[in-house]
């Protein structure tokens, strides 16, 4: 391994460029077999713990032959000692393990930067499959902290001291959490994968964003949304809603580092096509779905949600119906997170388009729509939309009647309807 990621470095890329694929593939399978063997970490440290939770039962409930028992004291202390043992060698291998993924994201993830496609989405492969292999050797450690509070008990209450040194010397104090530091490494690495604009790559980074947000959980991001979401949602502006010039792309990227030895990729050159651009706003919009379904990851989003919410219902009440779908998915999504947030908005254009037949409030004690949707100026009154205010400008979206009648229609009786009842 450590072989490997010299290979990976710099120099070891600048001596032999037609290796670097090759070796990646390499830590690829490392940090497959990693991930499979971290798998079954946490039901072996789980069960381990329920059998020395049992043994401590049985061990505190027999205290009176155990005093009056000599024999019995000495069977019982090298029963203990072997279960301590047997503890001590499944940490080893478990920091093994947490030790061989690390190792694999340390060695992957600067690739994430890649203007290569390829070396991109193998490196891609790999930063999943090692998340995944961290969040299981954590999840194994707090079972096996579990089984070392309960020897601790039984040492203390046996009063078996010789194995209390033994306990406090086997444990060398290696550091056990290793899943967020490596992903607020990855992060940045990330984030230059999405400024390159290579839509393949682009598409493949977010889904796996999405599952590290869902493995590690939403409250680490939300600051980094807050921080490094412009770039996300730069994705969501470009073609068909905002054409991205020459021009416009450098200076987008004219914050990001070129070494020497960097080539300048054509797609950061070029306009995207229309087709593509379509297919990484879909994957955006796909991940905030994800994002904010999820009870652990939804959290992610709570900083930038009311900028995200009047991006997502822009695209929804646009002309360009080959994003409806993967946009009334996002809002369905965004309502899990505050439904009457993505109300406000969408009624807020829909009962303002169609200013007659408005329903009448289900009972007298709830305002008229007119109180209840915020106020505008009679005059120009499109672009002081609420979400426009929210989304931070209209990039061009096009108001289409036809959509916000479909979108919010839709949302009525697949979200709004279900809230109403609860």
């Amino acid at each position: 391994m450590r072989l490997v990621s010299q290979e990976l470095e710099i120099v070891g890329r600048q001596q032999h460029p037609n290796l670097t694929i090759p070796f990646l593939k390499a830590v690829g399978e490392i940090v497959n077999a990693s991930k499979n063997e971290a798998c079954l970490l946490p039901d072996r440290a789980k069960s381990y713990s329920d059998h020395v939770k049992t043994k401590a039962t049985d061990a505190i409930t027999s205290r009176q032959e155990r005093v009056s028992n000599s024999d019995k004291i000495v069977e019982d202390e090298e029963e203990w000692e072997n279960i301590l043992l047997e503890l001590n060698r499944s940490k080893r291998y478990r920091r093994t393990v947490g030790s061989i993924a690390s190792s694999c994201l340390i060695a992957a993830t600067p690739l994430l930067a890649s203007s290569n496609q390829v070396s991109c989405l193998v490196s891609l492969e790999i930063i999943e499959e090692g998340v995944v292999a961290l969040a299981k050797v954590e999840e194994a450690y707090r079972a096996e902290t579990e089984t070392k509070e309960t020897i601790e008990e039984v040492i203390e209450f046996a009063s078996f001291y010789q194995l209390k040194d033994y306990m406090n010397a086997s444990d060398d104090g290696a550091d056990e959490n290793r899943l967020l530091p490596a992903i607020n490494k990855i992060w940045p690495f990330c984030v230059a994968c999405i400024r390159n604009r290579n839509p393949v790559a682009v598409r493949r980074c977010l889904v796996v964003i999405t599952r590290i947000i869902q493995t590690s959980g939403g409250d680490f991001f939300s600051r980094r949304f807050r921080n490094d979401g412009p770039d996300f949602w730069k994705l969501l502006t470009t073609s068909p809603f905002h054409i991205m010039t020459p021009k416009i792309l450098r200076e987008d990227n004219k914050s990001v580092l070129r070494l020497p030895y960097r080539t300048i990729s054509e797609s950061s050159s070029s306009t995207i096509a229309e087709v593509s651009s379509l297919k990484v706003q879909a994957a955006v919009l796909d991940m905030i779905a994800e994002i904010s379904r999820g009870k652990r990851s939804a959290s992610a989003l709570d900083a930038v949600l009311k900028k995200v919410a009047g991006l997502v219902v822009g695209i929804a009440y646009s002309s360009v119906t080959g994003l409806r779908e993967a946009a009334l998915n996002a809002l369905r999504g965004l309502a899990c997170i505050d439904p009457d947030l993505i109300w406000i908005l969408l009624a807020d254009v829909y009962y303002s388009l169609k200013k007659k037949d408005l329903p009448l409030p289900p009972s007298p004690e709830f305002p008229d729509i007119s109180n209840v949707l915020p106020s505008r100026p009679p005059e120009d009154s499109r672009t002081k939309f609420l979400y426009v205010e929210y989304g931070g400008r209209s990039y061009g979206f096009e108001l289409e009647f036809s959509s916000v009648e479909i979108v919010f229609k839709k949302m009525q009786s697949l979200v709004f309807v279900d809230q109403m009842r609860c």
